[in-house]
């Protein structure tokens, strides 16, 4: 076509030149495009050399992400301040365990009484017995089968003793064996998933990198397609240290135990941990609701209460040491610790002894009088029970975790921190159906899908009109600069402004003031209606990188696109402006909706923030990729219908170069709204930054303004937050209930807790 054409211009240097210009362009967008397929086929066979990693490698990478993760949620923590505290344990009691007779059988197929059993396999429960560091021991070499079950009562440290075991566990591995993962039960629902994928996608979810596809061989074959999680868990190169059955729903553990047995079976190492009360109504449920169940193979241990003396000297070398001021404030609670006194049965645990000494011990430089008296809780007529007293604790926690101390600053205050904490233990508690696990891509779980919908949909209305101003004041600029480069300019911008002049039946610059506020107002439905378009393939999990996906949905989009541009501007234009430009809006359409999100790398330690800081820089990776797009698409096109429409004869170049430009405009600004909307609905951070505004809007002063800092300060600062992989747990389940379940925690009895006070000035 574009030789027929030039038979009927005059002169054959004009056509030769024009050939000349044409080809240039051409060979510029194959040149550009070719640069790019090979660019994005270097990554690729990079990432097949990366994907092509052996389990075997995977393993150890994954034991240095676990092992780096956990030391420093250990510090977090202050397991170790300021010193670990001794937890003993006993055997766990006979009607809730297997026989141990029957526990050998299981693991060797052999009586326990044969001579041949390992020489370090306990001889009974009662040789289970231990202490601190023991437990690695206990674990690996006294239980037979490595299956154990830890028990405990609320806050006995239960979570704490599978951090040193996973610890222990990874200081002595070996190179190529398993690695031990915590997976915290809470966010488990045994009645709608398996145990073996819930299991497979906790773990891509804490360490992403997991999430790829596995080598054929790895995966079972080259026709077969696994997640390097799975292919871990189906090698059994995984230890599974499955935390807190307790804070499953009570009417699922039943179904979570026999999961765990028919998953993971006698043979296969494991840890559970739960509070008795619970684990026991599992195992003997009433009457009439269902059978008894246990966890089979698996030896059990259960934690005892902190020995008063060991309880006395902890207190006391936190505040100081024995004889200092602050620790004979203790001495009124200390003389109750071996009493069945409310206090002295409330300080049994490490967790309530981390909370009093959190609330009550003066830090570096802080001011015995700034701080409330641990005497209190010997008041028998405040606290007249042991839960009073643990209330009483948890209530004085969080304003005590954010008292300004020297040299520490404090960014919020105690009852803002109490605000967001307290919206934060309802979302987990109301939304999220109880669950332990705060997400930040969960955020949008608040927030009513009616209203996400509206707000998306406006969100991108408004981008469109603000990209159709800045347009239209770029066009003006250009306008009023004239020469070459200014009308260029103008040219360029005016694609955004093409609605506008349809309703120029007068001939004014821009038409009817009514068509201008009409062709406005159009702007929120048409953004709307992008919104759901995009949603059919809506990604709610955060992203860390993009990478092409090509699929028969994104191809179809790009089809109707062309289809409803091309048919529209045909009716409005003509046969040329429809083909031509409808076949620009589905290119484009296609590219930018087959452009997807990938995982991690393997080893890397996904923090809630790096993870947040990886999902941003892809949301903006989609719209640079759109308008990228759409400029070499409108390049190439705007060239083609530069020779196909219109008389070139009288100044070919100029009205090539005209065409060109017009076309580059407006693949550029189509791809652009298109990147936009891809942006909002392939990532996280777009319905994250969405709900943060819709939330900051309906509940003022609840959520901080940076609500990650917030997190990561009361995560890292405070202690109020636990860290797994990228997620949030209160550092208590108790501790979250008690928030969601209470407006607001009465106010700490302390003399002052102002930063002049903190400092050792005398308050003004």
């Amino acid at each position: 076509m574009i030789f027929a054409k030039s038979t009927h211009w005059r002169g054959g240097a004009s056509a030769e030149h024009l050939l000349g210009v044409a080809s240039t362009a051409v060979g510029l967008v194959v040149g550009v495009a070719s640069l790019y397929m090979s660019w994005l086929g270097y990554k690729a066979d990079r990432r097949e050399k990366a994907d092509s990693l052996g389990l075997t490698a995977m393993t150890d990478e994954l034991a240095f992400a676990v092992r780096t993760q956990w030391q420093a949620e250990a510090r977090v923590r202050r397991l170790e301040e300021p010193y670990a505290l001794p937890v003993p344990w006993r055997p766990a009691r006979d009607d809730v365990v297997e026989p141990w007779d029957l526990l050998v059988r299981t693991s060797t197929g052999a009586p326990s009484d044969r001579p041949t059993l390992p020489p370090a396999w306990a001889d009974g429960p009662e040789c289970l017995a231990g202490s601190d560091g023991e437990i690695v021991q206990v674990f690996t070499a006294r239980v037979p089968g490595r299956r154990l079950l830890i028990l405990g009562e609320p806050g006995a440290g239960k979570t704490m003793m599978l951090v040193r075991l996973l610890l222990g566990l990874l200081q002595s591995r070996e190179a190529g064996s398993p690695v031990p993962v915590v997976f915290p039960l809470a966010s488990w629902d045994p009645d709608r998933q398996e145990l073996d994928t819930w299991l497979a996608e906790r773990l891509a979810t804490d360490y992403p990198g997991l999430a790829a596809p596995a080598p054929a061989p790895a995966a079972g074959g080259p026709s077969r397609v696994t997640s390097r999680a799975r292919a871990l868990l189906d090698q059994r190169l995984v230890i599974p240290l499955l935390d807190g059955l307790d804070e499953l729903p009570a009417h699922t553990r039943a179904v979570a135990l026999d999961a765990v047995n028919r998953t993971l079976p006698p043979g296969t190492p494991l840890v559970l941990t739960s509070r008795t009360a619970e684990y026991r109504t599992a195992v003997d449920p009433p009457a009439n609701v269902g059978v008894p169940v246990r966890l089979n193979g698996a030896a059990g241990i259960e934690l005892d209460a902190v020995a008063p003396a060991e309880g006395a000297a902890y207190l006391r070398r936190d505040a100081g040491g024995e004889g200092t001021p602050s620790a004979e404030r203790w001495r009124p609670v200390l003389d109750l610790l071996p009493t069945d006194s409310p206090v002295g049965r409330a300080l049994q645990t490490p967790l309530t002894l981390f909370l009093a000494r959190t609330i009550y011990n003066p830090r570096p430089g802080e001011r015995l009088t700034a701080l409330p008296d641990p005497a209190e809780l010997c008041d028998t007529t405040r606290f007249p029970t042991a839960a009073d007293v643990r209330a009483r604790l948890f209530d004085a926690f969080i304003p005590s975790a954010y008292r300004p101390l020297p040299g520490h600053q404090v960014r919020w205050t105690s009852r803002q921190a109490q605000q967001t904490l307290t919206f934060l233990a309802r979302h987990l508690e109301d939304d999220l159906h109880g669950g332990a696990d705060f997400a930040w891509w969960q955020l949008r779980l608040a927030v009513p899908e009616a209203a996400r919908r509206l707000l998306s949909g406006a969100v991108l209305g408004a981008a469109m009109f603000l990209l159709t101003l800045l347009a239209i004041c770029l066009a003006i600029l250009g306008f009023f600069a004239g020469g070459s480069l200014g009308n260029l300019l103008a040219l360029f911008c005016a694609a955004p402004d093409i609605p506008l002049f349809f309703g120029d039946w007068d001939g004014g610059l821009l038409g009817p003031p009514l068509w201008m506020l009409a062709v406005c107002a159009a702007y929120l439905p048409a953004g709307w209606l992008l919104s759901q378009v995009f949603r059919m393939r809506e990604r709610n999990a955060p992203a860390v990188r993009g990478h092409w996906s090509w699929n028969s949905r994104s191809l179809l989009l790009g089809l109707g696109a062309a289809v409803l541009v091309g048919t529209v501007l045909d009716f409005l234009l003509d046969r040329v402006a429809g083909v031509g430009w409808g076949a620009v809006a589905g290119l484009v359409c296609w590219l930018v909706t087959a452009w997807s999100a990938a995982p991690a790398d393997l080893a890397s330690v996904t923090s809630p923030q790096e993870l947040l800081r990886q999902d941003r820089r892809t949301c903006w990776g989609f719209v640079r990729t759109g308008a990228l797009l759409g400029l070499l698409a409108g390049l190439l096109l705007g060239t083609l219908l530069g020779y196909l429409d219109g008389d070139l004869r009288d100044d070919p170049v100029s009205r090539l170069i005209e065409s060109t430009v017009f076309g580059c405009g407006i693949g550029f600004w189509s791809g652009l709204v298109l990147g936009v909307a891809a942006a909002l609905h392939r990532t996280a951070w777009g319905d994250f930054a969405l709900s943060r505004l819709y939330l900051a809007a309906r509940r003022q002063g609840v959520l901080p303004r940076d609500l990650m800092t917030f997190l990561t300060d009361a995560h890292q600062a405070r202690g109020v937050l636990r860290q797994v992989g990228p997620i949030y747990q209160f550092r208590h389940i108790d501790l979250q209930r008690r928030l969601a379940r209470h407006a607001e925690a009465p106010p700490i009895l302390a003399p002052a807790t102002r930063p002049e006070d903190a400092e050792g000035r005398p308050p003004t």
